[in-house]
């Protein structure tokens, strides 16, 4: 939700007056196929207004207009996404948001000199109960002697949720609920509402309980739920959260995630792919590749659950491909390329207990930055704990390159990928971004990836501490 939402709220002493239903003099001319938003405005500085919605990778603007007569109408033959909307100004300011679920045609009037208290709708059943829902909000922080602000996440953190009006309002079952109310029940952070309502205020420190009830006041059986923005949102915090959790074993919690979707096909469809698209994006986290995998393996190509948007399959499964060799434990890829002398060294040929594959370039920004961690990495490990490093240089100038290595006196094995003899380092390791880096073992079989040298320094310590304790 944007900062401006709090536009909605309302005092609870004009709550009814909200709902009444206006003159439908746009209703009446539209035509049932296409949309017609009609706001009606008193006072507004502004000549024209834009009708815009919140997708899945940012903002998009759907429609402008003209404001004629004191009325601004968002009118065309096609039907809009579902989701939620805002109507702004050219200097980006939010008048309002409402969301738009199946009905196509819709009249909102205010006055904006004082649009908190009146603004009105003729959608009792949605809009009508979304903006009830956030005046109750911000009267109970009046209530509780905290100044709202223009943050409706401000609102839901704060809120007293003890008191009567609010057990009411949110502790209620989801067939009891209209969906933009679902909606602001889903925006409570997971942390505030197992406090407000499912441990009686007491605090839970128990990230086991916390993993167990995350998603406690999300509706996985409303299939609307998935074209608003806190609904997909919340998935990927979920994966963040994971993420911070090293642990808990990450694949039982996604497949849990995936069941709570029950038999709502479409809501299955919608998991799979937020939760595909959240390891796909963020792969060079340790252990995403392989949940990447395991979605597509044991969910999509089994059939239990179909593509989002099948005609993505034959990407994801390239995807796969690319991926699949380089999953931890696997083993690497011999490649072999010349020195600064012309002398040829591959992969498989040094030996070392642990090995550091480096792909880097002298032009890289982020290389230079990282080059003294890598020293000092090696310069800790490289001894003590047979650690070699192998650097696959990127340059396209073997003369940039040298002058590097020499000006900085980066004592490991240093080789130039493009002269390569043996093996596409590009398509065997999927190199997109420099300094990539895996770690190997003994044996040449991956141990980590994508991390950083101090985290490869942990997990080297790590398993030798194993080891000694064996």
């Amino acid at each position: 939700m944007k900062k401006q939402i709090a536009h909605l709220v309302l005092s609870l002493s004009f709550c009814f007056s909200m709902i009444c239903y206006l003159p439908y003099h746009v209703a009446a001319q539209a035509k049932t196929d296409g949309h017609a938003i009609s706001v009606q405005l008193i006072h507004c500085p502004d000549t024209v207004l834009f009708l815009n919605h919140y997708a899945a990778n940012g903002i998009s603007n759907d429609d402008t207009a003209t404001i004629q007569n004191g009325t601004v109408v968002f009118k065309g033959s096609d039907q809009l996404d579902n989701g939620l909307y805002f109507v702004s100004s050219k200097k980006r300011f939010t008048y309002f948001e409402f969301i738009l679920n199946n009905k196509q045609v819709l009249d909102f009037s205010m006055d904006c000199s004082d649009f908190y208290r009146t603004l009105k709708t003729s959608d009792v059943e949605l809009n009508g109960k979304f903006f009830m829902m956030i005046a109750a909000l911000k009267e109970n922080c009046l209530a509780n002697k905290i100044a709202p602000t223009d943050s409706l996440e401000f609102l839901l953190d704060k809120a007293d949720y003890s008191q009567p009006k609010m057990q009411k309002l949110f502790n209620r079952p989801f067939s009891d609920m209209s969906l933009g109310e679902k909606y602001l029940k889903c925006c409570i952070s997971p942390s505030k509402f197992q406090h407000s309502f499912l441990l009686n205020g007491k605090e839970n420190k128990l990230s086991r309980y916390y993993l167990d009830h995350y998603f406690d006041n999300l509706d996985f059986s409303d299939t609307a739920m998935i074209s608003l923005p806190a609904f997909g949102q919340r998935i990927d915090q979920f994966v963040d959260t994971l993420n911070g959790l090293p642990t808990v074993p990450a694949k039982p919690e996604v497949d849990r995630l995936i069941s709570l979707a029950g038999a709502n096909k479409r809501m299955q469809q919608f998991v799979v792919y937020r939760l595909e698209t959240r390891f796909d994006s963020y792969y060079f986290r340790q252990g995403y590749d392989a949940l990447y995998i395991h979605l597509i393996d044991d969910y999509l190509m089994k059939g239990k659950v179909a593509w989002y948007y099948p005609d993505l399959k034959q990407r994801e499964l390239a995807q796969v491909k690319k991926r699949r060799p380089l999953l931890d434990g696997s083993m690497a890829s011999d490649i072999e390329m010349p020195d600064s002398s012309g002398v040829s060294h591959n992969l498989f040929g040094t030996k070392a207990k642990y090995t550091l594959l480096l792909f880097w370039a002298s032009t890289c920004s982020h290389c230079r930055e990282e080059m003294p961690g890598i020293l000092s990495f090696y310069r800790e490990f490289h001894n003590k704990y047979d650690l070699e490093i192998f650097a696959v240089s990127t340059d396209t100038s073997t003369v940039r390159w040298k002058n590097f290595i020499r000006k900085k006196k980066l004592p490991w094995i240093n080789v130039f990928g493009r002269k390569s003899t043996r093996g596409n380092y590009h398509e065997l390791y999927n190199v997109q971004i420099t300094p990539t880096m895996f770690l190997l073992d003994e044996q040449k079989r991956i141990i980590a990836k994508y991390l950083k040298p101090e985290k490869f320094g942990e997990l080297i310590k790590e398993r030798e501490r194993s080891e000694k304790s064996k």
